[in-house]
């Protein structure tokens, strides 16, 4: 299961179908390289991406 803390690297290696959620809010992750290093939590917040919808929607998308 996806939570906040992963690191956006993490999740876009383990479950490759995240990317059409993210970019959906604007979250180009696949161009940046602060996904290294950042939490989901903390590039919702840069985003201004609610994070339980994203983290609920990430979860759908990934069958959890």
């Amino acid at each position: 299961m996806i939570n906040k803390d992963m690191i956006v690297f993490e999740v876009l290696q383990q479950y490759p179908e995240a990317t059409q959620v993210l970019e959906k809010y604007g979250m180009k992750c696949s161009e940046c390289l602060a996904v290294m290093e950042e939490s989901l939590e903390i590039s919702a917040k840069k985003h201004n991406v609610d994070l339980d919808i994203l983290l609920n929607e990430l979860n759908n998308a990934c069958g959890y």
